[in-house]
């Protein structure tokens, strides 16, 4: 033990005369740069020096780094997760709403293209009998109904076409000669004729269009004729002004309702299409990616120094305390950086607002 102690305090008086012979040499403002104490530390005996309590400081102040960085992480992505949720809760309030637009669009759609259909198959089923070879186009562009557009009704047209001819060809196949203009469309279903009920009134008309080309029944027979009783058209000759007013009067408010859902669906899905950029946006964290690495950099020391220190190592040479020392140095130089940084990057964020796009207008 003596000789121990006596060793100890002949390394300091060496170390002790070293400094002191040193800065016996250099003026005194030059002696704290070129006779520094921890270059003398760092040349001591490797066996007299416990390497312990450097690796222990230098878990420990590891391990207050890591756990700044750890703790503003925690709250970060806490922070992001409840902004999140929150996002989505509106992304699907939003889809929820589109939804519901778009079934009472479809619904207005369905009632305003059914009026057209009516409107232009009353003038189209007659046009078409009279001139089967008529420019459908041309029919379609001087009855077309309002709301409603040409190619939207040009499909509906050409069926109805079809259907009509389908059934004044079905009606000639079934005529025979001698039949006059007492014949009936229920006796033509007797010979065989076949009519759908979706087709059941453009057989009518297309046969009543037909009877009027047979020859007239005998003289005897002209009172039954039922050509006499044919009360078609009469009511719609009978309708009165305010009747037609008020009907083109319902079609303007059903025109209207269907473009203001127009209106609110592209709202709604410009408002989903916003909450989703925001929702990636947010899913993507400004320098957590960062943060997380240097948290695993700083990890290592922690792990390095405890590894180091289970060995019980004798001493450390000079390049490991220089690589150790130096480590720590640059991870709490990486820190003060990377504060630095953030707070630069917030201060740099400016909100751009999105330019609103024009409304589209309206169906006629």
């Amino acid at each position: 033990m003596h000789g121990a102690s006596s060793g100890v305090a002949y390394d300091r008086s060496v170390i002790s005369s070293e400094f002191l012979t040193c800065t016996s040499r250099v003026p005194l403002l030059q002696s704290v740069v070129q006779c520094d104490p921890f270059s003398v530390i760092v040349r001591s005996a490797e066996q007299d020096w416990d390497p312990s309590t450097l690796l222990s400081a230098l878990s420990q102040a590891s391990a207050v780094l890591v756990a700044i960085i750890g703790g503003f992480l925690v709250s970060r992505l806490v922070a992001i997760s409840s902004e999140r949720e929150g996002i989505r809760r509106l992304v699907d309030a939003a889809v929820g709403r589109i939804v519901h637009i778009e079934a009472d669009l479809e619904d207005a759609q369905r009632i305003r293209f059914d009026r057209a259909k009516s409107s232009f198959y009353g003038v189209a089923v007659e046009k078409l009998l009279e001139e089967p070879a008529l420019d459908l186009d041309a029919l379609i562009q001087d009855h077309l109904p309002r709301g409603t557009t040409e190619e939207e009704l040009r499909p509906y047209a050409v069926a109805l076409r079809q259907r009509v001819q389908n059934a004044v060809q079905a009606i000639n196949l079934k005529l025979r000669k001698g039949d006059t203009r007492n014949l009936d469309l229920a006796d033509l279903v007797e010979r065989g004729l076949e009519i759908t009920d979706a087709d059941q009134d453009i057989y009518e008309q297309a046969f009543k269009h037909r009877r009027a080309f047979l020859p007239n029944p005998p003289a005897i027979s002209i009172l039954g004729s039922r050509d006499l009783l044919d009360y078609t058209n009469l009511a719609s000759a009978l309708r009165p002004g305010w009747a037609i007013a008020a009907e083109v009067r319902h079609r303007d408010e059903e025109i209207r309702a269907e473009a203001d859902l127009r209106t609110q669906l592209r709202a709604a899905v410009a408002e989903r299409d916003r909450l989703d950029e925001e929702l990636a946006r947010v899913g993507k964290p400004v320098g957590v990616a960062a943060a997380m690495w240097m948290l695993g950099v700083l990890s290592l020391g922690i792990l390095v120094p405890l590894v180091m220190m289970a060995f019980e190592p004798k001493g450390l040479d000079v390049l490991a305390k220089i690589v150790l020392l130096g480590s720590f140095v640059i991870g709490l130089a990486a820190i003060l950086w990377y504060v630095g940084w953030f707070w630069l990057k917030i201060g740099s964020d400016k909100t751009q607002a999105t330019p609103e796009g024009r409304a589209e207008a309206p169906p006629r």
